[in-house]
């Protein structure tokens, strides 16, 4: 009976090694037919191209540049390196390599891309990256931003808009990195990332905040970043990328490398206005709005999409408020002479509307603008919500503050009235946009704690004559005037405060949880003294 037992042991063990052999043997085969059907192109090189990459190896030179390139479509199509690195006699950047008799283009330029690529480099000239505000000649960079420290700081972000010697504009290899010009690198959000960051811009960051960014960080490792973008019927990636809104097809419109195509504001300059920027070629700030949405429209509701655009809309037109209030008070001050201004061969080099540094009101000024007051409009279009509010209104409203109560220490009784006041509508000088509710959805109680609610009872009256006045302007548009509207005849429904009265009895649950919570904070913090000798007494 032991000897059978034992058979049947062997024949067992002998079936599941069998079964796991087949299995084994069918992965294998699987991995072998993958390779069969996606094998690896065939990189010819021959003439002076087989020239170039043999010196370059033989002498060690860039070869890591040899080995992007055969990794790029450009080697697989048999583009090499005098295809794009042409050069004719007289020619701004020509030389011959050392010990060579090829002549050569140090630089190969947006002129030369477009020998294949026009259609890109086309659009690309027309947008804003490739204007990238140099004929403004900013003060702000020839002041406190002498030139060598220029070099590697402005000029290495805003020589995506060179102005080269042959004509052409930009700088492809920007976002298409030298020698794989991979279009996966090129939307990687980190690209963007490499100058879309920091105080004034802080775009990357704001994604990574977003829904967005978190989505594509938790799912990027799936994603596969180098489709061509006009061959599909929807966007073919789950999560957006910059690229996705701002350049791709969403299988409605046609991919773009114009990023202006889609802009209906210009957020980024002093006061927000609605873009004419190529409007010729790309219609108007509602035709761009309308490709934006489009792509929006892919993922979101359309409702969804509408309400948090035009609260966005009026995140701009309220930042021009409050830059109206800056304007105020650095222009009352150079009147009065407590801004005294430097005048040298004519030319004022602290604008008191546009930028200034030697006093403060024209630093807080300045601020608000390129660093503060691009943080709240970008991040209220980008869903970063502390950008909005932390970084963006708050800075703002403390810049604000320490402008007044500057003019006020210089002597300015306006300014004085100003600080010496403790009610807090101080803090509004100006005049205010809103919207009843936000594109989430609808919530009790929430609503009903501001101080502008609760303090001014025409405050509704007080933004329907703004938002109006807005619409009347243009920067609205009818249907952004009806959805206003709509919320604002039923703004009871979107504000939360006809259900509050349903919610009062959780409502109380959570205000006794938290008089628990003040409780202990008070007993075990507030209201503890230590009996043991300070080491300092004043």
């Amino acid at each position: 009976m032991a000897e059978q037992d034992s058979l049947k042991t062997q024949k067992m063990l002998v079936g599941i090694f069998s079964i796991l052999l087949v299995v084994i043997l069918i992965i294998i085969s699987g991995v072998e037919m993958k390779h069969s059907v996606d094998p690896q192109p065939i990189i010819e090189i021959s003439g002076l191209n087989k020239r170039c990459v043999d010196c370059h190896n033989s002498k060690g030179i860039a070869v890591k540049a040899i080995e992007h390139w055969e990794q790029s479509m450009h080697a697989e199509q048999n583009i090499s390196c005098i295809d794009c690195h042409t050069a004719e006699e007289g020619d701004f950047d020509e030389f011959f390599c050392p010990e060579s008799d090829i002549r050569v283009a140090k630089h190969p330029t947006p002129k030369d891309c477009a020998e294949c690529h026009e259609k890109e480099v086309v659009e690309y000239a027309d947008s804003k990256h490739a204007h990238q505000f140099w004929l403004l000649s900013n003060g702000d960079r020839a002041v406190f931003e002498f030139p060598i420290a220029t070099r590697n700081g402005c000029e290495q972000c805003h020589n995506i808009g060179n102005t080269w010697p042959d004509g052409s504009v930009g700088e492809c290899d920007a976002c298409h990195a030298k020698h794989t010009f991979s279009k996966a690198v090129a939307r990687q959000p980190e690209t963007c990332g490499e100058c879309h960051v920091g105080p004034d811009h802080p775009h990357i960051e704001i994604y990574l905040e977003s829904k967005h960014g978190n989505i594509f960080r938790a799912t990027e490792k799936n994603l596969d970043l180098t489709y061509k973008s006009d061959n599909h019927d929807q966007i073919p990636i789950d999560i957006p990328v910059c690229t996705t809104c701002h350049m791709d097809s969403d299988g409605k419109q046609p991919m773009t490398h114009n990023v202006s195509a889609r802009l209906a504001w210009e957020s980024q300059a002093p006061w927000s206005f609605r873009t004419v920027w190529a409007e010729e070629k790309l219609g108007d700030w509602k035709m761009k709005r309308g490709r934006m949405e489009s792509v929006c429209k892919s993922c979101h509701s359309p409702d969804f999409v509408n309400v948090y655009f035009l609260t966005a809309d009026l995140v701009n037109l309220q930042y021009n408020e409050i830059r109206r209030e800056f304007v105020y008070w650095t222009k009352k001050l150079t009147g009065s002479g407590v801004i005294d201004r430097l005048e040298l061969e004519g030319k004022f080099y602290s604008d008191p509307v546009l930028n200034g540094w030697d006093e403060n009101p024209e630093i807080e000024m300045y601020h608000s603008w390129h660093h503060e007051g691009r943080r709240f409009r970008h991040g209220a279009e980008m869903m970063g919500a502390d950008y909005t509010q932390w970084h963006g209104i708050w800075e703002l409203q403390h810049n604000m503050g320490e402008m007044i109560t500057w003019a006020a220490e210089q002597g300015d009784p306006e300014a004085k009235r100003w600080v010496d006041s403790n009610d807090p509508g101080k803090f509004i000088p100006f005049a205010l946009y809103d919207i009843p509710g936000n594109a989430w959805g609808i919530s009790s109680h929430t609503n009903t704690t501001p101080f502008v609610y609760n303090n001014y009872p025409d405050y509704w009256e007080r933004v329907y004559t703004n938002v109006e006045q807005a619409y009347q302007n243009g920067v609205l548009t009818d249907e952004q005037w009806r959805l206003w509207l709509d919320r604002y005849e039923n703004k009871d429904h979107y504000l939360g405060t006809k259900y509050t009265a349903d919610n009062d009895s959780l409502y109380n649950i959570y205000k006794d949880r938290n008089a628990k919570d003040t409780e202990a904070f008070n007993k075990e913090a507030v209201d503890l003294k230590l009996k043991g000798k300070k080491f300092w007494e004043y």
